[in-house]
């Protein structure tokens, strides 16, 4: 119910528009992708045991966040952290990714949440593997803008894998690094290489976010 409200005061406002060819929200054009998308491409990536193509996969939906997010922020003119941290987990939300309910936040540090109804988790059960590397990359770029640090995520809990819900854990560089399971962290993520590209891309947009 919590999306459909926003949806419609999406349409309401005029801030969510479906032209001729062509789809905006929050004056960003938008297209809607099948899941099997995703699904295919994530699929992929499990069957090859491609490491290097998972990081690219997340590090290109964290991009994408990045620059939704951060679009939506200045045209919005979103200074407050909990209007930025509320209107992200609308969207995503909104966008089909599954419910998200927030456990813990701290501006800056780290967000922790539980996602029920992620269709694409829902689609690999039963495995033994986490599969939300692009669902991971879209929150992590998308918190970036939303805490004013570089943010990445890691999945703690799956659905692909226990059939009901995923954890996932927005965190600057300094928590994941303490994060007591390295071998999660980095399992999923190499900080190294993804702090590397993202400061570049950060740099090629004229935008100072600090690690």
């Amino acid at each position: 119910m919590l999306m459909l409200g926003f949806l419609t005061k999406l349409m309401v406002s005029g801030q969510l528009k479906f032209e001729e060819g062509r789809i905006v929200m929050l004056k960003q054009p938008m297209v809607f992708i099948p899941l099997d998308f995703f699904v295919e491409s994530t699929r992929r990536i499990i069957n090859n045991n491609d490491r290097k193509g998972m990081l690219n996969i997340y590090l290109d939906a964290w991009k994408s966040g990045f620059v939704f997010m951060e679009t939506v922020s200045e045209l919005y003119k979103m200074k407050k952290f909990e209007e930025r941290y509320k209107i992200a987990m609308d969207i995503i939300s909104m966008a089909g990714f599954g419910d998200y309910e927030t456990m813990q936040f701290k501006r800056g540090e780290y967000s922790h949440f539980k996602i029920t109804n992620n269709s694409i988790a829902e689609i690999f059960h039963p495995s033994k593997v986490f599969v939300d590397h692009v669902l991971r990359g879209f929150n992590a770029g998308g918190g970036t803008p939303v805490h004013g640090r570089i943010i990445n995520t890691i999945e703690t809990e799956c659905k692909a894998i226990n059939g009901s819900h995923c954890i996932h854990i927005n965190a600057n560089t300094e928590i994941l690094k303490k994060f007591k399971d390295q071998k999660l962290v980095e399992s999923q993520l190499d900080l190294d290489y993804l702090l590397e590209e993202e400061k570049k891309f950060l740099k090629e947009k004229k935008i100072k976010i600090p690690v």
